[in-house]
């Protein structure tokens, strides 16, 4: 229960945030890290390009802040199905 709050608050700033910020993610080599993540989200695939991209972009920078893999993963399906709802 204390886990999916803390899910849902984090999903609920990364939103808040990309909504003030918008930021531009450019074509970039991400790591394999990265795309192992992605291939765990079930259809990541079908998302808009920009929100595929805006998926890695957390992604890789919550691998970058050191998060564990599994929460990293649990954040980046709810944060996907998130913006399935944005196309």
């Amino acid at each position: 229960m204390m886990e999916e709050i803390i899910l849902k608050n984090a999903i609920n700033r990364i939103i808040e945030l990309e909504t003030m910020l918008l930021i531009p993610v450019e074509n970039t080599v991400w790591p394999k890290e990265v795309e192992m993540v992605i291939t765990q989200i079930d259809n990541a695939e079908n998302l808009p390009e920009c929100h595929q991209k805006r998926l890695r972009h957390h992604i890789n920078r919550m691998w970058l802040e050191g998060i564990p893999m599994p929460t990293v993963t649990s954040v980046a399906k709810v944060l996907a199905n998130t913006l399935g709802h944005y196309q």
